[in-house]
């Protein structure tokens, strides 16, 4: 066996055995919060049929002496509302033009599940478990910790908060004394609902800057730019027919090399639809008909999902030692899903669905403009349907296709 092959073999049984210690871990975390739970099962409810939870007073003490900090919480939650607005036009509009895309057979799904530590058939998103773990929690407790100052800066009594789980997800919760909450003014309303999010929003900006901050020094010198790895090609797409497999690398398009994101978009930004290109990729030489995008008829559309492909510097492994190394990238998968993780809830929460924060601040925006209660509900009734369909359509719309 060669060098080469041996460096193979033990990548392989390396990967091997972190995804089984991975599904160890997972296990053993889930095993010990059963027993813990059914050894405290008289201290758990269940909330709403749906979401096992333990309430507590704990946390309520924070969040009234950080809400004493009215003027820096005023003008949080006064801005989250316009930045509600916003993220849920741009996402419906992204979610619409997908629908069509998907309609015209130019686009596949444009929402896909993911569950930290499981592989979802069809998803290209896999989040680690333990990063994905800490990550929903600790954007959780966010999420609510700005609900219960913003409802206490706007005098709203707080009854209790607590944590559970949503099948095997951790969650944490805020509650609102219900009567105080339909009581107060519309403005209040609208702060409440709109800060969890928010919140959100700027978790993610304050974890974008760390992972620069932090890991900006280590990134640029321990990785070297390979290519663009391909994650997933989207069925019936030009990539799809022309037999490009996803996981494969493109090293160049048209004999113009693509060692980075920037140099493929560029390259990729000189051609129009229906233009053939030549992909030069880990598993041969592709020829690919691109077809027209669903936000842009003249730009060219591949279809398929792509990322930056690295390998790991020489000289990396002897300057931090493997196991050095290994830690160091384990906290930067951490704070890459922490901020992603926020940024996906926060501007997802905000659509005009029932069960989300943009729905209570739809409905609260809407009334200022209808008066009538009866036409107010229609028009609520409508466009929460609407967008949940939507939203469905592209998790679920090329599947149900595909079956015609």
């Amino acid at each position: 066996m060669t060098s080469k092959n041996n460096q193979y073999f033990i990548s392989i049984l390396n990967l091997r055995i972190l995804m089984n210690w991975e599904l160890i871990t997972a296990v053993v975390f889930y095993s010990i919060v059963a027993i813990l739970i059914y050894i405290n099962r008289d201290k758990f409810q269940w909330m709403q049929k749906v979401f096992l939870v333990h309430k507590t007073q704990k946390g309520l003490k924070w969040m009234k002496k950080l809400s004493r900090f009215t003027i820096f919480w005023k003008i949080f939650s006064t801005l989250a509302i316009p930045t509600a607005v916003f993220c849920a036009l741009w996402v419906g509009q992204m979610l619409w033009s997908n629908s069509m895309g998907i309609i015209a057979g130019t686009a596949g799904a444009g929402v896909y599940p993911a569950i930290p530590g499981v592989r979802i058939p069809g998803s290209p998103f896999y989040i680690p478990f333990w990063q994905g773990i800490i990550a929903i929690a600790l954007l959780a407790v966010v999420h609510e910790f700005a609900h219960g100052i913003v409802a206490s800066m706007e005098g709203l009594k707080l009854k209790s908060t607590g944590f559970g789980f949503l099948a095997i997800l951790p969650l944490a919760f805020v509650e609102i004394d219900e009567d105080n909450l339909r009581n107060a003014p519309r403005l209040s309303r609208l702060r409440v609902a709109a800060s969890g999010a928010f919140a959100n929003i700027w978790m993610w900006v304050i974890f974008s800057l760390l992972i620069g901050f932090i890991f900006g020094g280590f990134v640029s010198s321990s990785f070297v730019n390979e290519g663009i790895n391909i994650t997933a090609t989207q069925e019936g797409l030009p990539a799809d027919i022309a037999g490009v497999p996803a996981g494969s690398i493109i090293y160049g398009i048209n004999n113009y090399s693509t060692p980075t994101m920037q140099d493929f978009q560029n390259i990729m930004n000189r051609h129009k639809a229906g233009e053939i290109v030549v992909l030069n990729t880990s598993e041969g030489i592709f020829e690919v008909e691109t077809v027209s995008s669903p936000q842009d008829p003249d730009a060219p559309l591949l279809g398929v999902m792509v990322m930056q492909d690295v390998r790991v510097a020489d000289h990396a492994y002897e300057k931090y030692g493997r196991f050095g190394f290994s830690v160091i990238m384990w906290m930067l998968d951490l704070f890459k899903w922490i901020a992603l993780l926020n940024l996906f809830v926060g501007i997802m929460n905000f659509l005009p669905i029932w069960a989300l924060d943009g729905g209570m601040i739809f409905y609260d925006l809407t009334s200022y403009v209808f008066k009538s209660q009866k036409l107010h509900h229609f028009v609520v009734t409508a466009v929460f349907a609407f967008f949940l369909i939507l939203l469905l359509f592209n998790l679920l719309g090329p599947a149900i296709l595909s079956l015609f």
